[in-house]
């Protein structure tokens, strides 16, 4: 069975905050990191920590993922803007795969700089957590309750802009396995497609800032690259929430989803926010993630838990807490039935299995054949098709039953069995080597078999009757295990 993971989203997503819920259930940091570093466009430019935060009411435990940029990004002293309200989502919504700083939605240039410049913008946005940076030694925060600034830019270096096949191109010249390359592509198209929609040109003229694509390709593609370390072979997502409220962009003011989010969310199933939730949930980098990489949106497929994470964002939100959770597991069969690693019987004589015996579990399937021959009505014997096996084998076996009988129904258990510990051999006899099965109780051989197929075959060859060559192979048997066991009364022998 494959390897899953399943992301519940239902609180919303952000691409720090998935890769924060990966690292949580396991995915090595630093392994992360070297990954990350074998990009050689961008060695130098980033640095990423995690910490430890509690987030909501309830003081849930979860994972904070911090990525750095060296790239400079001042602050100036916020203006008073005549406007709603505005609450905030993720860091990441600062400079989301954009163009443009603290922004909810990214904008396209059709353009690049070949010289330095200063520019400034103003906006205000909706995130669903606080945004903290570190550019070169100016180590700022803030927290965006409605927040409304300008943001100036100081520019003394050349400003690149990459689109789609400059970050495709890095990806590929970079030391990560072929999957991780291919899937980060993906979610970087995913993006570069919504935003050429959004902006109505094409995706090689979607230019990314360097500062955002920075935070972009650590986000996606180290979540890329934790799901692989994790050995996930699918990955499967919650429903996503659509959030309410508004946000001021380069646009103006415009409700949330912003745009490019919500030119993702086409053909994802959507889901009512948390309750009293306010501002963007969502960014374009979790959209892009989940998008590009979710087999399915919904409850995820049967499957056996064995790991699990929380990826927290900065923001507090008054009635949930603001995480991204992931659940890593196995996907099982869902009729089949799965043995409790941590269950223990209850202390019993009944239970307690003698020595050289195991207690296992298995499932029996029974039916009543009452429409076929023999049939059971009008007080006509019938028969009772019993089933023994595997846990796992449930599914199919009932299939055939379904398929082969007239039964319109199967009765299924799961029971214990003890089951004898046992040993092949083979034996020499005047008729050739049969293998024979030996059960042991106790320390003592109680049980001796021969093997069917084997001595059907030398009864062949030999041209004897059947019985001859089973009663042989268990004489030379017992013959070679003692003739004490034998007298002793111990061994039930089974021609």
């Amino acid at each position: 069975m494959g390897k899953i993971a399943f992301f519940d989203c239902s609180a919303g997503a952000a691409g720090d905050m998935i890769l924060a819920s990966l690292i949580d259930a396991g995915a090595p940091l630093d392994a992360i990191k070297a990954g990350l570093l074998t990009i050689s466009a961008i060695r130098g430019e980033w640095d990423i920590y995690t910490e430890r935060v509690w987030k909501g009411t309830g003081l849930i435990a979860a994972t904070k993922v911090h990525v750095s940029s060296i790239h400079q990004h001042d602050p100036l002293p916020a203006p008073q803007h005549d406007v709603a309200q505005v609450k905030g989502a993720s860091r990441e919504s600062r400079h989301d795969d954009h163009d443009h700083d603290n922004s909810s939605h990214s904008h396209s240039h059709d353009h690049s700089h070949d010289h330095s410049h200063d520019h400034s913008h103003s906006h205000d946005h909706e995130e669903n957590h606080d945004h903290s940076y570190k550019h070169h030694n100016d180590d700022y925060s803030h927290q965006d309750q409605g927040h409304h600034h300008h943001h100036h830019h100081h520019n003394d270096h050349h400003h690149e802009h990459r689109n789609f096949e400059t970050i495709s191109n890095m990806i590929d010249g970079s030391g990560l396995s072929r999957w991780v390359k291919e899937n980060s592509k993906r979610v970087f198209h995913c993006l570069a497609e919504a935003e050429a929609s959004v902006h109505g040109t094409t995706m090689d003229k979607v230019h990314f800032h360097e500062v955002g694509a920075i935070d972009s390709l650590v986000d996606t593609i180290g979540s890329v690259l934790a799901l692989e370390l994790l050995g996930v072979d699918q990955v499967h997502c919650s429903f996503l929430p659509f959030s309410k409220g508004f946000v001021r962009c380069l646009h103006g003011i415009m409700p949330v989803p912003a745009p490019a989010t919500l030119r993702l969310f086409h053909g994802i199933p959507m889901g009512p926010a948390p309750n009293g939730a306010v501002g963007e949930l969502v960014t374009p980098t979790g959209a892009s993630l989940m998008k590009a990489l979710a087999k399915t949106f919904g409850q995820p497929p049967p499957f056996l838990p064995t790991a699990s994470g929380s990826g927290a964002g900065t923001k507090d939100f008054p009635n949930h807490a603001n995480i991204v959770r992931v659940v890593i597991g196995t996907l099982t069969d869902p009729s089949a039935t799965v043995v409790n690693a941590h269950w223990t019987p209850m202390p019993s004589s009944t239970t307690a299995a003698p020595t050289d015996a195991t207690i296992e579990n298995v499932a029996v399937l029974e039916t009543n054949l009452d429409d076929m021959n023999p049939q059971m009505k009008k007080n006509r014997p019938a028969m009772v098709m019993s089933v023994l096996c595997e846990p796992h084998q449930v599914g199919d076996l009932s299939t055939i039953i379904f398929q082969e009988t007239s039964t319109l129904g199967i009765r299924r258990q799961s029971m214990d069995r003890i089951v004898l510990r046992r040993e092949k051999m083979d034996i020499p006899s005047q008729y050739g080597i049969a293998s024979i099965k030996i059960g042991y109780l106790n320390g003592r051989v109680v049980n001796v078999q021969p093997e069917y197929e084997d001595c059907k075959t030398l009864a062949l060859a030999s041209n004897v009757p059947l019985k001859n060559v089973l009663a042989t192979i268990t004489s030379c048997a017992m013959d070679i295990i003692g003739a004490s066991s034998k007298q002793d009364g111990h061994v039930n022998v089974q021609p």
